[in-house]
């Protein structure tokens, strides 16, 4: 199988590295395999659209004008983080191209899909390309979730969002407070977090915390009550407690 991947960013050359097939590249931005992405088109059969997810929606309508006077047998689907703006455009496809779209909900630093969680927005009125797409990457060893774009952007918002801003909030005071001499375990923690969250661009920083933001302010709203640990511990079961101590030592100690 051939793999078109548009754009060479981090999670472009994931997907590179991880299928399993031949794969060239096209971008905008540098030399790649490709001169134009009507070449990618004609040459692949699995077109990946990795760019930042400004670039996405341009890319989408030029790939459908293409199809649309060259319809061939292909797969088309996105891996940007949000969808409400997405999945109308792919209506624009013709028949003969199975589209969907698909957030992988892991980073870069992963080796392998074995296990990965992908989640996989149908367009509508085409849930069989999606059927094709959510088979192809649980043949890669991931796994699949199927969900609409409203759910998926309100999941991402609490599941990305919501930590991206502890994280960073955390790391932000603990500067302004030079925490770092006094903190322990549970310091160290969020600021590790924190500084990870900052492997990603400020663009995309930024991007997740304003397309969260519905999310974030469900979250603040919520810090005007105290956690029900009753509660808490009523639905954790004491060996997966010590379990997640284990690994946040783990996590922390070399």
């Amino acid at each position: 199988m051939r793999f078109g991947i548009v754009g060479y960013g981090r999670m472009g050359r994931l997907f590179g590295r991880c299928l399993k097939g031949e794969v060239k590249f096209y971008s905008r931005h540098r030399e790649m395999d490709f001169e134009s992405l009507g070449e990618l088109y004609e040459w692949a059969d699995v077109i990946v659209i990795a760019t930042s997810l400004d670039a996405v929606p341009e890319t989408l309508k030029e790939l459908s004008t293409i199809a649309s006077k060259r319809p061939r047998d292909v797969v088309i689907f996105d891996i940007a983080t949000f969808k409400r703006e997405i999945v109308g455009l792919y209506g624009e496809f013709p028949p003969e191209v199975r589209v969907a779209s698909v957030h992988p909900m892991f980073g870069e630093g992963v080796k392998s899909f074995e296990g990965q969680l992908f989640i996989v927005v149908p367009v509508g009125g085409r849930e069989g390309d999606a059927e094709w797409v959510a088979g192809f990457l649980r043949s890669l060893g991931g796994r699949v979730e199927v969900m609409d774009a409203e759910e998926h952007d309100r999941i991402v918002g609490l599941v990305v969002g919501v930590p991206y801003l502890i994280g960073l909030k955390y790391l932000e005071i603990s500067a302004e407070m030079d925490l770092d001499r006094f903190g322990g375990t549970s310091h160290r923690f969020l600021t590790t977090y924190g500084k990870a969250v900052l492997n990603d661009s400020p663009e995309f920083i930024a991007e997740v915390l304003e397309r969260s933001r519905e999310e974030i302010e469900e979250f603040i709203r919520a810090l005007g009550k105290m956690p029900n640990l009753d509660g808490l511990l009523g639905q954790i079961s004491e060996n997966e407690i010590k379990e997640a101590y284990r690994r946040l030592y783990r996590v922390l100690e070399p």
